[in-house]
């Protein structure tokens, strides 16, 4: 890193000095949320409220086993927009100077001028790191946060907040924001209008609140990302904030200062609860996340108890509360980029370095950008356009990102074809249709069953197994069979195996049999990545072929696990070696793979099927020898043989097709007589 311990440490304590200064010569000025002239009056504790809840976002992405329930935080920033934002509402109407111009002008001011820092800067060092593959992600996740729609964007791209490849995507954090969004465009309009029947408008905004909340209770944990990126399941939390907001724009009597102060403890004690005891193996939100939602607004609706005065409202707290918005926004990029250079393995020294740049980022983006555009001199209308400029052209970056596939003009000429995206390759796939994502069985469609022709080889298995349809399609006229297709991403073909991350695998294989069952396919293909555990495979493999001999399938071929490629895959090892060695990567090559594990898993696979009587054809001797495995193929070495970390692209699928097909063609019984 080019800045060292000691001048993080300095530049960061001269900018808490700075901040200090600021905070003392503005006591009783209005928190970052909340606009200056049209704030609700100016409470410190919420600042702290909000550090501890950055805080605990922070420690857990940085640290995940210390804190396993930080990404709570989240929730409880929802509770404090809500309530900030209601009462902004409620106390402009009351004294009839709302104008809904002038609300979004001033989110505009508070959310786009670090939101678009922070995405221009994350775009120009993947311009300089990034394989076409993660730059092509990286424009879909630029291109829904200028839309307000990340959260949306992310539930499409079927990634979920807690998968491992989430940690791959450095605005992955900008869910949170496109749902404060999404808030802020309906709320003021929803607020208005329930407002016309002001004796009954909390009882309106409650049962909205509770709506929401049994959405959330009633979806089932198969639609688990669903719940966590939706509005519809998330408004409660933030309409918990607004009932707060509500309640004290009443002015209603305060409670006894020993009720206040009881609350608030059980406030405190709730959130330290939910960091310490939820993990991300937590469904969320469910009705767990009751928890940090009523401890926050517990927090919020109560005022002046010695939690208030001396916890929330510390100095340190309030320092870092106010910095809060741009700490978020920076922490995640250098997180994530941290980790794809380095594997996921990152010292912990360095991950605290990464912090420390995030706050000291945080507090200049804060002191130089935010301030001086929310609060300077030029009126607001030569501020908006601008702004409203700059993160369309994000936006615009983000399509032609996507649009190009990962922006190969970015590669050197020898190597710019080589950097494939994915989407080159699984296109072929017969995504959603006959690979299934998070979709049930009843999704499959027509054609995954073939055109009706014979002899039938079916393919049973995950994505890999979608990555070997084109090859054996591509010969199948030729050769005169038909090609069957039902795979179901990260479902391997193992009759009662689970995977939370992929809730419909156990139905999809139970109905794949069925499927079988009625098709009597001529050869069942098995194909997966094969990266369960020993035990697993020695339990589900012989429980399968055993089910597929019941229903009188009698060639079954299992195809063994492909070279492997560490890191971001083999794009990405091309990438990195021409940049160290100014060569293309050897055609035949160890380096970046993960051949000691393939091996390993090719040996134990291939003594198992013997034991069960299937064929079993090694994809690794067919792609590797002691020289090392294939990385390119075709005209001049000019195709890869995968796209990631393992799935083969269609010259490498149709490259192993060729040397299998005979052989899966002649094991087929001739029919009786």
């Amino acid at each position: 890193m080019e800045f060292t311990r000691e001048r993080v440490g300095a530049v960061w304590k001269s900018g808490v000095f700075a901040l200090r200064a600021r905070l003392r010569a503005n006591d009783g000025a209005p928190l970052d949320g909340v606009d200056r002239p049209d704030s609700i009056r100016y409470r410190p504790e919420i600042d702290g409220l909000r550090a501890i809840a950055v805080l605990a976002v922070l420690a857990y992405h940085a640290f995940p086993r210390a804190v396993p329930g930080g990404f709570a935080g989240v929730d409880i920033f929802f509770v404090i927009s809500g309530y900030l934002i209601t009462g902004i509402i409620i106390r402009q109407s009351l004294e009839k100077r709302f104008s809904f111009a002038n609300f979004y002008a001033r989110r505009i001011l508070r959310i786009f001028p670090c939101l678009v820092v922070v995405i221009f800067v994350t775009f120009v060092i993947a311009w300089f790191t990034f394989p076409a593959a993660e730059m092509e992600a990286l424009g879909t996740s630029i291109r829904g946060a200028a839309a307000f729609i990340e959260n949306l964007v992310l539930h499409e791209q079927i990634v979920g907040y807690f998968d491992p490849q989430a940690e791959r995507l450095p605005l992955l954090h900008l869910w949170s924001l496109g749902i404060e969004e999404q808030y802020y465009i309906v709320w003021p309009v929803a607020l208005l209008l329930i407002s016309r029947w002001p004796a009954r408008r909390m009882a309106i905004v409650g049962a909205l609140a509770l709506g929401s909340l049994f959405v959330c209770l009633l979806t089932p944990p198969i639609e688990s990302a669903w719940a966590f990126y939706s509005p519809t399941t998330r408004a409660w939390e933030l309409l918990a904030g607004s009932l707060v907001g509500l309640r004290l724009c009443n002015r209603p009597v305060e409670p006894a200062r020993s009720v206040a102060t009881a609350l608030a403890l059980a406030g405190l004690a709730g959130i330290a609860f939910t960091f310490c005891a939820f993990s991300a193996g937590s469904h969320w939100p469910d009705l767990r996340t009751a928890v940090p939602v009523l401890a926050a607004t517990a927090l919020i609706a109560t005022a002046n108890t010695v939690v208030h005065r001396r916890i929330l409202s510390a100095r340190s707290l309030v320092i870092i509360g106010r910095i809060s918005y741009p700490l978020y926004l920076w922490h995640f990029p250098l997180i994530a980029f941290a980790k794809m250079n380095m594997n996921g393995a990152v010292p912990a020294l360095l991950m605290s370095e990464l912090l420390a740049l995030s706050a000291l980022l945080a507090w200049l983006t804060y002191r130089f950008i935010e301030q001086p555009i929310r609060f300077g001199a030029a009126a607001i209308r030569w501020k908006i356009a601008p702004l409203a400029v700059a993160m369309a052209a994000t936006g615009l970056i983000g399509i032609a990102a996507v649009n190009t596939r990962g922006l190969p003009v970015r590669f050197p000429q020898p190597i710019r074809n080589l950097m494939l995206s994915g989407t080159e390759t699984e296109s072929h796939w017969r995504r959603a249709a006959c690979l299934l994502m998070r979709q049930p069985a009843s999704e499959f469609a027509s054609e995954c069953a073939g055109q009706g022709g014979r002899p039938l080889l079916l393919i049973w298995g995950d994505s890999y197994g979608a990555a070997l349809y084109p090859g054996l399609l591509h010969f199948s006229a030729e050769r005169g069979y038909d090609v069957a297709q039902y795979t179901a991403s990260a479902c391997p073909p193992l009759i009662g195996y689970s995977l939370s991350e992929r809730p419909y695998c156990k139905s999809i294989n139970d109905d794949v049999l069925s499927r079988i069952k009625r098709l009597r396919p001529d050869v069942v293909i098995l194909d997966a990545t094969w990266g369960q555990t020993e035990t697993v495979l020695r339990q589900d493999l012989p429980r399968t072929v055993a089910l597929l001999k019941a229903a009188h399938i009698t060639n079954i071929v299992i195809m063994g696990p492909p070279p492997g490629w560490l890191g971001g895959g083999l794009s990405q090892n091309i990438l990195y070696h021409y940049r160290e060695t100014h060569q293309v990567l050897p055609v035949r090559t160890f380096h970046g793979s993960t051949d000691t594990w393939t091996r390993q898993r090719d040996a134990q696979l291939q003594e198992l099927s013997h034991e069960l009587g299937v064929r079993y054809i090694s994809v690794r001797d067919i792609f590797c020898n002691e020289s090392g495995c294939l990385s390119r193929i075709g005209p001049n070495d000019s195709e890869l043989t995968a796209f990631d970390s393992g799935h083969l692209t269609v010259p490498g699928a149709t490259f192993l097709a060729a040397r299998t097909v005979d052989d899966i063609l002649n094991a087929i019984a001739p029919p009786p007589q």
